[in-house]
């Protein structure tokens, strides 16, 4: 159920992203544009992408809080900063866009009415002013910084305590280069506890998670950069087949668990 989750989540972000690029777009035409006629439609237009807008939201949040229980995600603190990040740029190109379209709107149908409390001049500046290039920076500001985050997973200070692993030797090791493992299996005794010793060799941050198809993540090891190893305290597994994946690159980075 995680990946239809995560498409769900991305469904959204995509309607989003197609809903509100509407409004980014007029932002941008407004600059340039002085015919009123023009500007009332473009301003028509804005609002009319609304529509999809609010839809979008709400699936972008409904797959995005159902994969981070679905993942076990919420131990960690790129998903709150994301969380947060998205709260704070919502908040905050409301504030901005508000008052900056009522006034362009305001002075338009001033303008389209005849009305000589206007200049021309007056009213190319409420078209050309640097709020609008304002609102679009923090947009695109904060969408680049949650995907740099959804991307990467970095801890940010927020992790769940690693298990430590039972005494001895531990019964599989595995390592991280830039974009690989480098082995495409591992085995592990079946039916109780073991350590796996997990190296991240590259700079690029990595992570291994033990998965099964259908019951999700069975384990999911922090996600940090290199030079580094840590041993992990896995649990027992049944005897079977599993994938160990790394979540921050899960189509080149996967390989297969046998336990028995």
């Amino acid at each position: 159920m995680y990946r239809w989750w995560v498409y769900l989540h991305l469904l959204g972000v995509f309607g989003f992203l197609i809903s509100h690029g509407v409004s980014v777009a007029v932002t941008f035409r407004l600059r340039k544009e002085r015919d009123p006629a023009r500007v009332q439609a473009l301003l028509g237009m804005s609002s009319a992408s609304l529509t999809g807008f609010y839809p979008s939201m709400a699936l972008l949040l409904l797959g995005g809080v159902a994969a981070g229980f679905q993942g076990k995600w919420w131990g960690y603190g790129w998903i709150w900063w994301s969380i947060g990040i998205l709260t704070l740029v919502t908040v905050a190109m409301y504030a901005m866009a508000k008052p900056h379209f009522s006034r362009i709107r305001f002075v338009t149908d001033a303008m389209a009415g005849g009305s000589k409390a206007v200049s021309p001049e007056a009213y190319a500046e409420a078209l050309s002013a640097p709020r609008g290039l304002v609102i679009a920076g923090i947009g695109f500001a904060g969408l680049a910084a949650i995907l740099f985050l959804m991307l990467f997973k970095p801890a940010l200070g927020m992790a769940p305590d690693a298990p430590e692993a039972p005494g001895g030797p531990p019964a599989a090791s595995l390592a991280a280069t830039e974009l690989a493992f480098d082995t495409a299996t591992l085995s592990v005794p079946a039916g109780r506890e073991f350590g796996l010793e997990f190296s991240n060799r590259s700079s690029l941050p990595h992570n291994v998670s033990i998965r099964r198809s259908g019951d999700g993540r069975l384990f999911i090891g922090e996600t940090f950069t290199g030079p580094r190893t840590v041993t992990y305290a896995l649990p027992a597994l049944d005897a079977g087949t599993y994938n160990f994946v790394c979540d921050v690159h899960p189509e080149q980075m996967t390989g297969t668990l046998v336990a028995g």
